[in-house]
C-alpha cells in the first residue's frame, strides 16, 4: 500500500505541472464496447458513441474520438470536463480521487512521452484496453442485463420486462430493452467497431501493457481465441492479459481448447535482451509468451444459491474447470469476483472456505513463474527457477444496481453471516505460506459490513425483491423460498 501511495504522489507532482485538472487515463486507458460502438476512457465518465465516419479511415478513433480529444485539451487548460464529475466530486470533498491513482499506475507513467507527443489533438496508442467483442452470453444472472447477455434478451424477447415499482409506487419496467443500447445488428464479422478493432491490433499490441477481454462470454466468442493465437505467435512478455469468464461455457470442448492455448502459451521459450539493459548484449532471459493471465470469474455464492444468482451456473462443472485450469497451467491466475449482494451473504462464510481451500492446494511455496536470467543465450535449456506467489484471488465490491438486490434490503439479523465471514477471515489470516487472507481482503469485508450496519432501504425496495424473484421462479422454472431458506420469513412477510 506504501508503493501504491508512493506511486499516486508522483503522479499527483506530475500532473500539477501539467495542470489542475491533468489525468494520464483519458490518454492511457480505454474501454471499448464493439457491441454497440461505444467507448470511454477510464470506468467512471458516461459511454459515447464512436463515430463510424472515424474509424473507416483511422481504427485508433475506437479510442482517439472526437469527443475525447476534446477533454484532453479541457484538461490540459485546466477545465474539467463534465463526464469526469466522479472524480472531481471526490476531491472537492478532499480526497484523493483515482484521477491521481489511475495516473500513478506503471501503465499510465510509462505513456507519459507519448501522451506529451499527442498532447490535445494527436492519437495515442494506449496502454490499458478493456474490450467486449461481443453480448453473446449462456448466462442470464440476477443481476444483468439483455445489453450483456443474450440469454437474457431473448428471455426480454419472450416474456417481456420485469414489472417492478418506482420509489413513488408506480409501476415500471426493469431491463425493458427499449430503453437499453444494444447491440448493433450484424453479423459479426460485419460488424465495424469490429473490424476497425482488428485493422489497429497489430499497431496496438506493440505498447499494450494490459489488455482485458470482457463479455458476454469470452469462451463463446471467436475473437478470444484470435487473439491467443496472435499472442502465440507474436509474444509480448510485457503484457498482463486477462480474461472474464464464468467458465462454464455451453460446450466442454471450448474449455479444453482454452485450457490448451494457455498451455501453449506457457511452453514458448523467449529469448529477450534485458529491458533495463538495452545494448549490453550480456543480459537476456527465457520467458512466456505473456507477463501472466489472469482469468476472472463472477462467483456470489456456493452451491444451488450460486446457481440462483447466475442463471445458468452448473457450480460442480465450475468448481471442476477451476481445478482443471489450475492444475494444468502455472502462469495463470484466478480472481473471484464476489458482487457482493443480499443473496451472497447467507452461504459467505462457505464461500470464503472455498477461497481458502483453493490456496491451500494451489499458492503453495512450490508453485509460481517458472523463469531465470541468464548470461549465455546460447543456452538453449536453462534451469527453471520457482517465484512463489499468490494465484487465487478475489474481491468483494459491493452491489449497487438493483436497489432491490442491495445487502441494504436485508434485517439487520442477517449480519451473523457477515460477521461469521469475517471472523473465519481473521481465524486464517495470512503469514508468509499465500494460503490465508491478507489484511486488505479483511478490510474491504469490514467496509461491507459497516455499510450494512448503517445502511437503510424503502419498503419498494423489499417489495421489489418479492417481486422480482417470484417472476424469476416463474419465467426460469426456479424456486427462491426452496433455494435461499434464510429469507423464508422476510420474504413471507414483504410477500403479503
Amino acid at each position: 500500500m506504501s508503493n501504491y501511495n508512493d506511486s499516486a504522489d508522483l503522479a499527483e507532482h506530475q500532473l500539477k505541472f501539467i495542470s489542475p485538472s491533468m489525468c494520464y487515463a483519458k490518454w492511457a486507458q480505454v474501454s471499448m464496447h464493439l457491441t454497440t460502438g461505444q467507448t470511454h476512457s477510464c470506468y467512471h465518465p458516461p459511454l459515447h458513441t464512436i463515430d463510424v465516419s472515424e474509424i473507416k479511415h483511422n481504427p485508433s478513433a475506437l479510442h482517439n474520438t472526437r469527443q475525447k480529444k476534446e477533454e484532453r485539451a479541457l484538461m490540459l487548460k485546466g477545465e474539467r470536463p463534465e463526464g469526469c464529475s466522479y472524480c472531481w466530486k471526490i476531491e472537492d470533498a478532499g480526497g484523493r480521487s483515482d484521477r491521481i491513482y489511475r495516473s500513478g499506475e506503471y501503465w499510465a507513467q510509462n505513456a507519459r512521452k507519448d501522451i506529451i507527443e499527442a498532447w490535445d489533438d494527436g492519437d495515442i496508442v494506449p496502454r490499458y484496453l478493456e474490450v467486449n467483442f461481443n453480448q453473446a452470453c449462456n448466462f442470464k444472472c440476477s443481476y444483468c442485463s439483455p445489453h450483456l447477455s443474450t440469454e437474457w434478451e431473448d428471455e426480454i424477447k419472450k416474456f417481456g420486462p420485469y414489472v417492478t415499482l418506482n420509489q413513488d409506487g408506480s409501476s415500471t419496467e426493469h431491463n425493458n430493452t427499449k430503453y437499453l443500447t444494444m447491440p448493433i445488428k450484424v453479423r459479426q464479422d460485419e460488424n465495424p467497431y469490429v473490424e476497425a478493432f482488428w485493422r489497429w491490433w497489430p499497431d496496438l499490441y506493440k505498447k499494450l501493457e494490459v489488455f482485458r477481454i470482457t463479455g458476454g462470454e469470452p469462451l463463446i466468442d471467436v475473437n478470444t481465441f484470435r487473439v491467443l493465437d496472435y499472442i502465440y505467435s507474436n509474444p509480448n512478455t510485457w503484457l498482463e492479459l486477462s480474461i472474464t469468464s464464468n467458465l462454464c461455457p455451453p460446450k466442454p470442448e471450448l474449455m479444453d481448447k482454452f485450457v490448451a492455448k494457455l498451455k501453449l502459451l506457457e511452453e514458448i521459450q523467449i529469448w529477450k535482451e534485458d529491458r533495463f539493459n538495452p545494448g549490453s548484449g550480456n543480459y537476456w532471459y527465457v520467458n512466456m509468451a505473456v507477463k501472466n493471465v489472469a482469468v476472472f470469474v463472477s462467483l456470489d455464492s456456493v452451491g444451488a444459491q450460486a446457481e440462483y444468482i447466475r442463471n445458468g451456473l452448473d457450480f460442480d462443472t465450475l468448481v471442476k474447470n477451476v481445478d482443471t485450469l489450475l492444475a494444468e497451467t502455472n502462469n495463470t491466475t484466478v480472481t473471484f469476483i464476489n458482487t457482493f449482494n443480499a443473496l451472497s451473504v447467507p452461504k459467505f462464510k462457505e464461500y470464503l472456505e472455498y477461497i481458502l481451500n483453493l490456496r491451500q492446494q494451489y499458492s503453495k511455496s512450490n508453485q509460481g513463474i517458472k523463469y531465470i536470467p541468464i548470461h549465455d543465450p546460447h543456452n538453449t535449456h536453462p534451469d527453471y527457477q520457482i517465484h512463489p506467489r499468490q494465484r487465487i484471488w478475489f474481491d468483494v465490491p459491493l452491489l449497487r444496481y438493483p436497489a432491490w438486490q442491495n445487502i441494504s434490503v436485508l434485517p439487520k439479523e442477517f449480519e451473523t453471516y457477515i460477521q461469521a465471514g469475517l471472523d473465519f477471515m481473521l481465524a486464517n489470516q495470512n503469514v508468509d505460506d499465500f494460503a490465508g487472507f491478507y489484511d486488505f481482503e479483511i478490510e474491504k469485508v469490514k467496509r461491507n459490513l459497516k455499510f450494512f450496519q448503517e445502511s437503510s432501504c424503502s419498503k419498494i425496495d423489499k417489495q421489489n425483491l418479492v417481486s422480482y424473484f417470484t417472476q424469476h421462479d416463474q419465467r426460469r422454472n426456479t424456486d427462491f423460498s426452496k433455494t435461499f431458506p434464510e429469507f423464508q420469513e422476510f420474504y413471507t412477510v414483504d410477500n403479503e
